[in-house]
């Protein structure tokens, strides 16, 4: 199987192999809000393979499936504490993880007269202007902080340019570029529509809050931008709000972009037992390695871990 980076760990040997030959693949990956990587992720394995995608965070019917990714500690997981780099220090998330896996076969699929050295190149091609800026952000990487590339929209959007060798497929791609962009177009205006929406829910439970330290929310909503406007003088260091049958606890930003306190270290890329064994809470579920979020089964467990992260000394 083509895979350009040797992405070799000993949860990796630890996993079943993957039958590519099978057409049929029922996939899983997390429930709740769902990121670019697992997004992109999707769209690589649908490429190849026939697809039944389950989101959950079940361990037992995620180990039912075929492939399982950005979910379940697995081969295609990347919140573990053991993370896979590329050589220029960029760690992968599922979607690299995914593309470093199958990208080989999904060019060579869609391209099958090429020689290796063809499928390389547009291997590290795809990583590089596309996967690696999707992986950077996942893993909390900001544009400041290294020299990434980010594609942006312009560069999808003329992406749906033909190439010189059909020309004749012009007006039919321009519309299609159209399409696209009607889409995206609404999804802008329902983002910002959504904090304004929101609005008067997150004042009422900043001003009616029990901590002055937690904004808990009744329900998910967009809440950053109306907590940055009220909360002036940076009380607020986590939110709490229910995230599908879970709750999660998350970080706040300051007024200069930067995290107002980290969840504890310790915490890390730990799930379940081993994250219930560091913070003491029975119903402890997850905490993402870039410590800005994590997740209880109940509200209660959620509350002791915001107190257990407000009294700890991380603050980075």
């Amino acid at each position: 199987m083509f895979c350009f980076y040797d992405c070799k760990t000993k949860k990796n040997k630890e996993r079943i192999k993957i039958d590519s030959k099978k057409t049929f693949k029922e996939v899983g990956t997390h429930d709740g809000r769902f990121h670019a990587d697992e997004v992109m992720a999707t769209a690589i394995l649908s490429k190849i393979f026939d697809i039944k995608v389950v989101r959950t965070r079940d361990k037992k019917i995620l180990d039912q499936l075929d492939i399982v990714y950005d979910v379940g500690g697995g081969k295609f997981d990347h919140h573990g504490a053991e993370k896979v780099y590329r050589d220029n220090g960029i760690p992968f998330a599922a979607c690299g993880l995914i593309w470093n896996e199958f990208g080989g076969e999904v060019i060579k699929k869609e391209n099958p007269d090429l020689t290796e050295a063809e499928i390389d190149s547009i291997f590290k091609y795809v990583d590089t202007v596309l996967v690696e800026g999707i992986d950077a952000n996942d893993n909390g990487i900001k544009p400041e902080d290294r020299e990434i590339i980010y594609m942006n929209i312009s560069t999808v959007l003329s992406g749906f340019n033909p190439p010189w060798y059909l020309e004749d497929k012009e007006e039919e791609l321009f519309f299609q570029a159209v399409e696209v962009s009607k889409q995206i177009l609404k999804n802008t205006i329902q983002r910002k529509l959504e904090a304004i929406k929101a609005k008067d829910h997150v004042i009422s439970a900043y001003k009616n809050r029990d901590r002055m330290k937690i904004l808990v929310l009744d329900q998910y909503c967009p809440w950053q931008e109306t907590l940055q406007e009220i909360d002036k003088e940076e009380n607020v260091l986590f939110t709490v709000y229910p995230n599908q049958k879970n709750f999660a606890i998350q970080t706040v930003k300051d007024q200069e972009g930067g995290t107002r306190k980290y969840l504890p270290k310790e915490w890390a890329g730990k799930e379940n037992q081993e994250l219930v064994k560091v913070t003491g809470v029975e119903d402890a579920v997850f905490c993402h390695t870039g410590r800005f979020l994590a997740i209880a089964a109940s509200l209660e467990g959620i509350m002791k871990m915001a107190e257990i992260a407000i009294h700890s000394s991380d603050r980075e």
